[in-house]
């Protein structure tokens, strides 16, 4: 058997095999033209007209979507978004700073350059709390702020559902999934108008993940013979794809 990952490897993979794939799902959009079709002008008796506006203002559902939400994340202020969910428990562990590392580097090739400045920021905007029951208060203003459509200037971006599976692999990846990281990323997917439905799957996907990691960590340390460990290990491997084929396709949609 190879050498064994490490646990900085594995959660690095996870976050690197999403972000490759979505990539192209990315880049397609990016590209697409749409058609667009002019329809023949049908002139429409004013009485009938009438009727129809007023059966459409009976019958048509409440927009509820927020207008200021934004449809793509700067690089940047997503860096800053899982900064302040990794603040939202008081203090930031350098194991979680690792993490953080990791994911700013992957999504900015700048990121050496910028960190400094954006954990600057990040605090700045902390430090804003007068008391500490503002602290929450103060983490969700700097969250807000990021997630305005008014700030994406940036041509490098996320779109609304990676960044959110970024923020479960950080939470999760640490085993310690704090009430209040929880309660600052349900405020982010209500932010970005993400179907709750689509969070909770992402919930219970990377939760599976995390659980077949540490099944697989088990099965290599047993003493079965080779090809058993090699069989489970396999079959581990096609759940985790199947699982993250999921995602894709709920990040993609």
């Amino acid at each position: 058997m190879g050498k064994k990952e490490t646990d900085k490897e594995k959660k690095k993979g996870i976050l690197t095999s999403l972000h490759d794939a979505v990539d192209s799902v990315k880049a397609s959009a990016q590209n697409a033209k749409l058609l667009e079709i002019k329809a023949p002008e049908i002139k429409v008796p004013e009485k009938a007209k009438e009727m129809f506006q007023k059966k459409l203002r009976k019958t048509e559902p409440e927009n509820t979507a927020d207008p200021l939400a934004a449809e793509a994340i700067s690089t940047r202020n997503a860096i800053k978004v899982i900064y302040y969910l990794m603040a939202a428990d008081g203090e930031v562990f350098h194991s979680e700073e690792e993490k953080f590392d990791a994911i700013g580097a992957e999504s900015d090739p700048d990121f050496a350059e910028n960190k400094e400045q954006i954990v600057k920021e990040c605090k700045n905007q902390m430090d804003k709390a007068i008391d500490p029951e503002d602290y929450y208060d103060v983490l969700q203003d700097g969250v807000a702020f990021a997630l305005s459509p008014s700030v994406q200037t940036e041509n490098a971006f996320i779109t609304p559902k990676l960044l959110i599976w970024d923020l479960l692999t950080v939470a999760y990846s640490d085993e310690s999934y704090d009430e209040t990281e929880r309660r600052l990323l349900k405020h982010i997917v209500r932010k970005l108008n993400i179907d709750k439905s689509v969070f909770l799957e992402m919930e219970s996907s990377i939760l599976a993940l995390m659980d077949l990691e540490k099944e697989l960590s088990w099965i290599k340390t047993t003493d079965r013979p080779y090809l058993t460990i090699d069989a489970m290990v396999n079959e581990l491997a096609n759940r985790k794809n199947v699982i993250f084929e999921s995602v894709k396709d709920l990040i993609a949609l």
